[in-house]
């Protein structure tokens, strides 16, 4: 009986299967942040390309201001690791990203403003890594790590839609 136990203590252990966070992307959803379902407006969409390695392409199109209302779109990659949807913060990606206010490129001025405080504010993240996992069912919580430290104040709602569903950035 007790060589049954110690087999059993020597056996290996069944790891429990880690859910796949981008699942909805590949059933065709894109993910909105920040959502108002009644406005159907998202702070930041995200469509993903998935490369079927773990790896990702995203491009993000987010509000930046919000009077005047002023959207960025800029692509970025990454990677699924242990449930969490990670990559890296370059600021070359939020840079070289379109700055458009309804749908029209804004002045130089505004431009150069904008992106500007856009690169301050992003400095003290400037090549550190963010991670996500979200929680719950419908409207998610967004857990955010940077560098595997759990950040509360940076967690965020999620839901996933359908590119027909007619959600925008806005709020």
């Amino acid at each position: 009986m007790l060589l049954f136990f110690a087999l059993a203590l020597l056996a290996p252990v069944q790891a429990e299967a880690v859910p796949d966070p981008l699942a909805p992307a590949k059933a065709g959803r894109i993910r909105c942040i920040d959502p108002d379902r009644s406005a159907r407006t998202c702070g930041t969409i995200v469509h993903y390309t998935l490369r079927g390695d773990g790896a990702f392409d995203a491009l993000v199109t987010g509000v930046v201001n919000r009077d005047p209302l002023i959207v960025l779109e800029y692509a970025t990659f990454g990677q699924v690791r242990d449930g969490m949807v990670c990559s890296r913060i370059r600021p070359a990606d939020f840079n070289s990203g379109k700055l458009t206010s309804n749908g029209t490129a804004l002045s130089p001025a505004l431009e150069a403003n904008t992106r500007l405080k856009l690169m301050e504010a992003l400095q003290p993240l400037a090549g550190h890594e963010r991670c996500y996992r979200d929680a719950g069912a419908g409207e998610l919580t967004v857990n955010v790590t940077i560098d595997g430290l759990l950040r509360p104040e940076m967690s965020q709602t999620a839901i996933w839609v359908l590119p027909e569903d007619g959600y925008a950035p806005g709020r």
